[in-house]
């Protein structure tokens, strides 16, 4: 079993001028939900325990890190996330290590939400949530 650090998973978004995905800009935390709703079939016939079906699959990502106002040339901004917020333009993702080992896991979805956050002698920060249309794919790499 190969452990890796945390570190080393990343998220990359396409940049609102499009073009090739890039990894978010000064980001600290990266996730990853997937999620399956259930459908109850329960009867009579269950013997009181609850019988499911699986329903429909969803996913979301988010991730965090360090607020910077001035871009970076290969990495996806804030301002551009923003940018795609406004527009309400989907967004191509892959989520994976920096260096590509095992898998990525790529898809589309929409900014449904962007916070940025400056508190007194801190760093300023942003968050981004991302909701998932579509199907997600897991490819070797």
């Amino acid at each position: 079993m190969a452990i890796f650090n945390g570190t080393d998973l990343i998220l990359k978004v396409s940049p609102s001028s499009g073009g090739a995905e890039a990894k978010l800009m000064h980001s600290q935390n990266v996730s990853l939900s997937i999620n399956v709703d259930t459908i109850d079939i329960s009867t009579k016939d269950s013997a009181g325990f609850r019988d499911l079906l699986g329903g429909q699959k969803s996913f979301s990502l988010s991730a965090d890190g360090l607020m910077d106002f001035s871009a970076t040339a290969g990495d996806t901004d804030v301002s551009e996330l923003f940018d795609q917020m406004i527009d309400r333009t989907a967004v191509d993702f892959t989520f994976a290590l920096a260096t590509p080992a095992g898998y990525t896991i790529t898809g589309d979805g929409f900014i449904t939400s962007l916070e940025i956050s400056g508190g007194t002698e801190d760093a300023p920060t942003y968050s981004c949530s991302i909701e998932g249309t579509g199907a997600i794919t897991k490819t070797a790499v």
